[in-house]
């Protein structure tokens, strides 16, 4: 009996599959959290299933954990470097395009010009030779149009901190505004005295460097114009020499030299050589040189001529009197305004009007895309562009007029072109090592001013709607418009207001190409 009683009660404690299995899950469990509670001196116990310890399988599931949170970051990274890298390129094509609508608008209006006047003074084609007092009504032209945009646009409007702090507004409360304020609070803008010193020779050098231009249009080809007037460049190194703007050197004087040699080239192989044409011409570029070294001397640190605008405001009124005290005596009275009535029966009034003016609008508009371009992109591109406008200029006359071209001009102008290019090279060469200098020892960039008003500082083109090429880079060694404007205000006793501007990546010369 005892005997099967026990095996009865043996077969009562033999559990069925169900619970043997349960049971086995709750063992495991059990023993899965008594391993993860385990001292460190028993989790050295083998996983029969991995050939790891407890202490080997936790290491390998931070692993896991963790190279799944760098894949993921790295994938973040990566998906945000391109989205960067995308709304940089389109950037860039966005700026690119915008540039290149400028050029084109500067090429168009200057080459307008060139080709208006051609077409207004000369023997064969209108002929209205009364340069003088034409270029005169697009000084008044200009004036008008400059005084529209300082009413409509309030931030041209001259500042006494123009300079120091060119990118302040008009109703900037600014503590550096008042300062300036403070400093000299009456002190006007602009004096007679003033006036009729600097901006008077100024203006009346401008005026005779366009009129004198565009009165040898009636001599001479505008092929052959374009070529003499490269040579501006000459003139102006000369004059910086002369008031010890720029520093003599073999290399500035070789670039004379070869420039000389360039135009001597040009005037043998001149196939219809006038010598008046050549002599108002050259006089031309003579003043066009007088005429930036005196706005280097007399405007560099006035804060009424920092921009094109306000510059053409101040200086066409003296433009235009110079110009028609010499127009009426040189051109006459009586013939011209016999040309007026023959021109006006011919085309009409209203028409008679627009020929007159129209010019004036066209040099307006240049100077403007010029001002736009130069804002946007740097001295360096200006250069350049400079160097190749001159010879759409010469592809267009030689189309438009049919200007004859000799081996021998062609020469001199390549010659003249790669003086030009020389002297930028210099220039530029010479403006990136001072830039990473002041970089590299926490200055600001002095070069930034050389680009904010290069080519514009007394916002007036030449006749032919240009500045000289790379006569804007005329600043003495290491200093900018900012920096001059200082050293000069210091030297009369006034007392500058502090520049806390910093120097705007667009406007590094080093980041331009």
């Amino acid at each position: 009996m005892d005997g099967v009683f026990d095996h009865k009660r043996d077969d009562d404690k033999s559990p069925s599959p169900a619970e043997h299995h349960s049971s086995q899950s709750s063992l495991s469990t059990i023993d899965g959290v008594e391993m993860e509670h385990m001292p460190p001196d028993e989790e050295t116990v083998d996983d029969e299933e991995t050939g790891l310890t407890s202490e080997g399988r936790q290491q390998r599931n931070k692993r896991k954990r963790t190279n799944t949170m760098l894949d993921a970051r790295i994938a973040s990274e990566t998906s945000t470097m391109k989205l960067d890298q995308l709304l940089a390129d389109r950037s860039v094509l966005r700026k690119s395009v915008v540039n290149a609508v400028l050029i084109g608008l500067w090429y168009l209006f200057s080459l307008s010009i060139s080709l208006y006047n051609k077409w207004m003074f000369s023997d064969d084609h209108l002929h209205f030779p009364f340069p003088l007092f034409t270029t005169s009504m697009h000084m008044l032209v200009q004036f008008s149009l400059a005084s529209l945009v300082l009413y409509f646009v309030p931030r041209f409007r001259p500042r006494s901190d123009s300079i120091t702090n060119p990118h302040s507004g008009p109703t900037d409360n600014s503590t550096q505004s008042r300062a300036s304020s403070d400093a000299n609070p009456e002190k006007p803008l602009m004096t007679r005295t003033f006036y009729l010193t600097r901006i008077g020779p100024c203006g009346a050098a401008t005026g005779l460097d366009i009129g004198l231009g565009n009165m040898s249009l009636r001599f001479i080809t505008l092929t052959f114009y374009t070529m003499c007037k490269s040579s501006a460049l000459a003139f102006v190194l000369a004059f910086a020499f002369i008031f010890h703007l720029e520093t003599p050197s073999i290399k500035l004087v070789l670039i004379i030299a070869t420039m000389t040699v360039g135009v001597i080239m040009m005037v043998a192989g001149e196939t219809f050589f006038n010598t008046t044409g050549f002599i108002l011409v050259i006089s031309a570029s003579a003043f066009s040189g007088f005429r930036w070294a005196l706005t280097q001397i007399l405007l560099l640190r006035n804060p009424a001529t920092s921009n094109p605008f306000s510059s053409i405001f101040y200086l066409a009124p003296i433009m235009f009197a110079s110009l028609l005290l010499i127009a009426l005596p040189v051109e006459g009275v009586a013939p011209l305004f016999s040309a007026l009535s023959d021109l006006a029966a011919a085309k009409g009034l209203l028409l008679t009007i627009g020929i007159l003016l129209f010019p004036g609008i066209l040099a307006f508009l240049m100077t403007s895309s010029e001002f736009a371009l130069l804002q946007r992109t740097s001295v360096v591109t200006l250069s350049i562009c400079g160097i190749f406008k001159e010879v759409v200029t010469i592809s267009a006359a030689g189309i438009v007029f049919h200007d004859p071209l000799t081996p021998i001009n062609v020469s001199g102008l390549l010659v003249t072109i790669a003086s030009i290019a020389a002297y930028n090279y210099i220039k530029i060469t010479k403006m990136r090592k001072e830039a990473r200098n002041a970089e590299g020892s926490g200055g600001v960039n002095a070069s930034t001013e050389y680009v904010r008003v290069a080519g514009a500082e007394d916002g007036v083109v030449d006749g032919d709607g240009d500045a000289p090429t790379g006569s804007a880079l005329l600043i003495r060694d290491g200093e900018g418009i900012a920096a001059a404007s200082k050293r000069m205000m210091e030297s009369d006793g006034q007392a500058p207001a502090p520049d806390s501007r910093r120097a705007s990546p667009e406007h590094k010369i080093s980041g331009q190409s």
